[in-house]
């Protein structure tokens, strides 16, 4: 073992000691370090699966950013070989490709389905399922590699494009942020009469509330310093929010709030407006891939976090407050809740952070990934540096401005 190595497991042995209280069974974790998880999709072979599954010609298509899956905005020609689809999509579909790990079980994809339907029974704007040829929600596929041998299989299901552009392309502006924060408080009311089993038993590698297993990843960051604030943050979680959790209930969650799962509009005309002033509303919600069963503070940690990043006419310490400020009049935060959130931002900071620089040992060249490491490691230094009274007196002084308080 090298002096580094050995450094770091001196810095994490703590740590480690305090995880095995929380009674974690690392054996069920969904990653193990070194494991391949992303699909293998060549190229050249989408339009094949298109026109093979879902009798479509495809005229274009381009690949959309993905932590884990392999997604495809596909154009077709209108002329479509399949009995199972009745109205055309003219803005396009989704050709969607499951992960390795997410593809060994139907029930998965069977529950992605199902909180669709019910979003959708409730009016809210989500992706429409499309039938394959067969008449079936999604298939299971194996796909040749460049020395056409067989990898996968992985699941394959395809949705309508749902309209709208995601957060990240637009300005984050208070009046957008408030926006947002009101339509996750309506998200999680029209979540609270739905359950699924596989969900609520899913052992999910990106659950907030067991944010301690990335300690199992700290190895692929290359700084050491980096490596020391994570096991610190991971030390305050166990000591502030571990204690605390019995007191909140578990409900199932849409676990990826983040900038690019958020499709928004601007708000009527502004073409007379500043673009650093146009303000937007959300139109769409997509992914819920990382549902799984946990605590709504967690999924605002989880909005707030990513909101943050790309914040360019306000301190990112100030988009907690507006994000607040609009929940707050759909959902009431209780005061536990209110002060676990500063550490519960900090670890989905460091979680990403972790998660993406050991991707990219896997995957150096993966440049949507280096863009994680890139935007989020300031992040986690300017909340980590920034004490939970300051935090809580910036946002209280924003929601007071909205006649709102916590």
């Amino acid at each position: 073992m090298t002096e580094g190595a050995q450094n770091q497991s001196q810095n994490i042995s703590y740590i480690e000691d305090q995880v095995n209280e929380l009674n974690v069974d690392e054996s069920q974790t969904l990653l193990n370090p070194n494991q391949k998880n992303r699909p293998l999709i060549p190229n050249n072979f989408i339009r094949d699966f298109a026109l093979k599954l879902y009798g479509m010609d495809v005229l274009k298509f381009e690949e959309l950013d993905s932590f884990e899956d392999r997604n495809y905005h596909i154009i077709v020609d209108p002329v479509i070989n399949n009995a199972y689809i009745e109205d055309f999509s003219k803005t396009g579909y989704v050709l969607k490709v499951l992960n390795l790990k997410d593809s060994k079980t139907s029930g998965f994809i069977e529950a992605q389905h199902s909180i669709l339907e019910h979003l959708r029974m409730k009016k809210f704007p989500v992706q429409e399922v499309v039938q394959n040829v067969e008449g079936r929600m999604w298939s299971l596929q194996g796909v040749p590699n460049e020395s056409n041998e067989i990898v996968g299989p992985y699941i394959f299901h395809m949705m309508k494009y749902l309209e709208g552009e995601i957060a990240i392309t637009k300005p984050y502006v208070t009046a957008t942020l408030f926006n947002i924060g009101k339509f996750v408080g309506r998200l999680q009311n029209a979540l609270k009469d739905f359950d699924n089993t596989f969900l609520r038993e899913r052992d999910f590698q990106w659950n907030l509330a067991e944010c301690p297993r990335i300690l199992d990843f700290v190895f692929a960051l290359k700084s050491k310093e980096d490596a020391q604030l994570v096991n610190v943050i991971i030390k305050e979680f166990i000591e502030e929010v571990k204690p605390v959790l019995g007191q909140l209930k578990k409900v199932l969650i849409h676990g990826d709030l983040n900038e690019s799962n958020i499709l928004v509009k601007e708000h009527g005309d502004q073409s007379s407006v500043q673009m650093e002033k146009r303000t937007c509303e959300v139109v769409g919600i997509l992914d819920f891939f990382d549902m799984h069963n946990s605590y709504t503070i967690t999924d605002i940690a989880i909005l707030i976090t990513h909101m943050s990043t790309e914040c360019k006419f306000m301190d990112p310490l100030d988009v907690g407050g507006h994000i607040l400020a609009g929940y707050t009049t759909e959902r009431k935060l209780t005061a536990v809740e209110i002060d676990i959130l500063r550490i519960l931002i900090c670890c989905r900071i460091a979680h990403v952070v972790v998660m993406s620089e050991y991707t990219l040992t896997l995957d150096p060249g993966n440049k949507y990934i280096l863009s994680y490491v890139d935007r989020y490691k300031p992040l986690l230094s300017n909340y980590w540096n920034t004490s939970k009274a300051e935090l809580h007196e910036r946002w209280k002084i924003i929601l007071k401005g909205y006649g709102r308080i916590i």
